[in-house]
């Protein structure tokens, strides 16, 4: 049945509705993407986008796709992501989107593409010629893609577009799959249809006030349910704008957002809580005072749980700016739900939050106590459901529907939830088609702790045990699994990861059971441990090393997560060693040369000696960011292993960039992500002209500066050893 909306055409799906956009506005601004996070923007028409993805469509059904097949989508944040996207649907294939791997570190990523691509049982893949290079071979040897075709998205112009013929795509037809997080466990496809899609559009519209003159703006990635529904198909639905910056260029200066709000006009956009709190933290009162954020209606936070302080912190800070007091509101979704469940009613404040006794939790009971109560939980409201989306408190284990003022598993059924796991019939059954003890259903499981309070859902806790950090899930498993193997000490499944709260949101604590006579130098193996998680991006705030049989277990031999998670916050877990980071809980600016003392610093030093000085900087920051000791920093090994992770690596760089009155772009780190190769560009190319530099004259050793282009890898490596000889 057609949508019906005052500024929405009668359309089944989401081909028919860009096709009417571009037949009936075709000039009108559909996107805008920020491609340096700032003033370097690129817009797209909706004949623009129709054109491209014909295009795209033609390609394929060239090459014989069949209605259903599924086309890998490994492509960057830009225009071309929607291209590929809608082009897939205009073929009726199956989009299977997914972050692209950096094509100069593609093994961190491909284990679970690999999976993906074998589970999807894919056909064609569309992405980059880079990042073709890069995984073809690795993907070559999957028998589901040793005769794929791979499309170049950049390669691919306009020109075909009229070969493109409608494959007339129904409301019932999927749209994509969007595949789950996990690595040591396959991934699932989730299956969203067009129907799925237009409801969920109009089900998130309500009582948002979109307008076709609204203006959305986000750095959510595409490859996310929120940022690809609301932050990408929302505008589209409504008739408005979108203006996008990557999540690199948000990350690399968060001011970037505030300001795309404030140039653009932005009325809504989404972010989880972190979001939030690096805008506010990292943007400097000069840069606050420039904006005007009077235009902003709704800020969504979702995706991650919500914090209190953050968002009162964030609303005081830029009410000044003309931000409205009402604007932060709540949400909460997942995939399996298309995007979106609940939604809190916009225009009040404060935002809605609860306040219960932790022990009542505990036995399942919401017991409301006042603000500021000692070991009180603070809880948001996400809101209520809109439309036929039902909601139900249910116990896990009876299934039996819980009444308002417990704690149970949230249970969701309407339209907006998925048509299942793609080829996954059990997952598909044991999640997509629960009932209650009364019959009602079928229900979809969303795994998340939560209680009702006045109407309203509140999120409280997840029966999984997913880490959420800076908003993005982690699997246990897979930590647990990459640092198996990190030291001959640990003892083989027979560890922990879990997370704890923090003033920050949840942090990463990981205990082991280690074989004593094995621990020389427990330094050692927690550098180890660090080392090897830094392949998740991920960085521990603690970690703990137990006696063997010190790890709780059931009697089957499954980890106890959960009581081992109690177990380290009550102190009772037996430990052998422990290591805690000794970073601030709220990094600080750093105590390192203000603008213009590092300058004067490198000015100074001997030419040969200018690295040694920048390296030692960007030690001691790394060392307050980590918690560490500035000697526990090597230069010479990625910053992952050393347990950054993205966030804090990209203000690593912004810190350094800020001490020397230069702006260094985060994305450096792809092709420099150790200290020393960072201190060597950043000398080299970003601060010659400012140092003065006396190029050294050439010795017999090191050969000419003309000559080095000239070079091998392994004669560059030998001059550059014997030039250090010298030092």
């Amino acid at each position: 049945m057609p949508v019906e909306h005052p500024h929405v055409p009668n359309v089944d799906t989401m081909v028919e509705l860009l096709r009417w956009r571009a037949q009936h506005q075709p000039d009108r601004v559909a996107f805008v993407h920020l491609r340096d996070g700032e003033d370097d923007a690129d817009s797209l028409t909706y004949a623009g986008l129709d054109e491209r993805a014909r295009a795209v469509a033609a390609w394929l059904q060239a090459r014989g796709v069949k209605q259903g097949d599924r086309v890998l989508m490994m492509v960057e944040e830009g225009h071309a992501y929607l291209a590929a996207l809608f082009g897939c649907m205009y073929a009726a294939a199956l989009a299977v989107p997914v972050h692209p791997p950096d094509p100069r570190r593609p093994g961190r990523t491909l284990p679970r593409l690999r999976n993906i691509a074998s589970d999807a049982g894919v056909g064609f893949v569309i992405t980059h010629a880079d990042v073709a290079a890069a995984v073809q071979d690795a993907f070559g040897e999957l028998p589901s893609l040793a005769d794929a075709q791979w499309l170049h998205i950049e390669a691919l112009g306009s020109d075909d577009a009229d070969r493109w013929t409608d494959p007339g795509v129904g409301a019932d037809d999927l749209a994509y799959l969007q595949y789950t997080s996990g690595s040591t466990a396959l991934p699932k496809g989730v299956m969203i249809s067009h129907r799925n899609l237009t409801h969920q559009l109009t089900d998130f519209d309500v009582g948002y006030d979109h307008t076709p003159d609204s203006v959305l703006v986000t750095w959510l990635p595409a490859t996310h349910d929120l940022g690809l529904v609301y932050g990408r198909f929302m505008p589209l639905f409504i008739g408005f704008r979108c203006v996008y910056l990557s999540p690199m260029a948000f990350m690399q200066r968060p001011f970037r957002w505030l300001r795309a709000l404030s140039v653009h006009g932005g009325t809504h956009s989404p972010a989880p809580n972190f979001g939030y709190e690096l805008a506010v933290r990292r943007s400097l009162p000069e840069d606050l005072a420039t904006l005007d954020l009077s235009s902003v209606q709704v800020l969504l936070n979702g995706a991650e749980p919500i914090r209190e302080e953050s968002e009162l912190a964030f609303i005081d800070a830029l009410v000044p700016y003309g931000l409205p007091r009402t604007a932060v509101t709540h949400a909460m979704g997942m995939s399996e739900s298309t995007a979106k469940i609940v939604t809190e009613p916009v225009d009040r404040y404060p935002p809605r939050f609860v306040h219960v006794d932790s022990a009542a939790y505990e036995a399942h009971r919401v017991v409301q106590v006042p603000k500021g109560t000692p070991n009180a939980r603070t809880v948001a409201s996400c809101g209520r459901t809109v439309l036929d989306t039902v909601a139900r408190i249910v116990d896990p284990e009876t299934h039996e529907a819980l009444p308002e003022g417990h704690v149970g598993e949230l249970w969701v059924k309407g339209t907006t939830v998925a048509q299942g796991y793609f080829h996954n019939p059990e997952a598909t059954e044991s999640t997509f088609r629960a009932r209650t003890t009364d019959g009602e259903g079928p229900f979809m499981r969303t795994g998340d702790l939560a209680f009702e309070v006045e109407g309203e859902i509140y999120l409280s806790g997840r029966l999984k045990d997913v880490v959420i950090i800076r908003g993005q899930n982690h699997h246990p498993q897979d930590i647990e699994w990459t640092m198996a193997t990190a030291h001959p000490a640990l003892r083989p499944n027979c560890a922990a990861a879990f997370g704890i709260p923090g003033d920050e949101g949840e942090e990463l604590v990981l205990v082991t059971e280690v074989y004593p006579d094995r621990v020389n130098d427990p330094d050692e193996v927690f550098a180890a441990i660090r080392s090897a998680i830094g392949e998740h991006g991920l960085a521990a705030r603690a970690l703990s090393l137990l006696p063997p049989r010190g790890l709780p277990k059931t009697t089957s031999g499954k980890i106890q997560r959960t009581k081992a998670k109690a177990q380290y916050l009550d102190g009772s877990l037996p430990t052998v060693a422990t290591w805690e980071s000794h970073a601030p809980a709220k990094p600080t600016e750093s105590a390192a040369p203000a603008t213009g003392s590092l300058l004067g610093a490198l000015r100074d030093a001997p030419v040969r000696r200018r690295a040694d000085v920048l390296v030692r900087h960007m030690q001691e920051e790394a060392a307050e960011l980590l918690g560490l000791d500035a000697d526990d920093v090597d230069e010479d090994r990625p910053l992952s292993e050393l347990g950054i992770d993205s966030v804090t690596a990209v203000e690593l760089v912004e810190r350094v960039g800020k001490a020397l009155g230069r702006e260094i772009p985060g994305t450096l780190l792809f092709d420099y992500p150790t200290l020393e190769a960072i201190s060597g560009f950043v000398i080299d190319e970003l601060l010659g002209d400012k140092l003065d530099a006396v190029a050294a004259a050439p010795t017999a050793s090191s050969g000419a500066a003309s000559d080095v282009a000239a070079m091998s890898e392994e004669e560059a490596a030998a001059a550059l050893l014997a030039e250090l000889d010298e030092l």
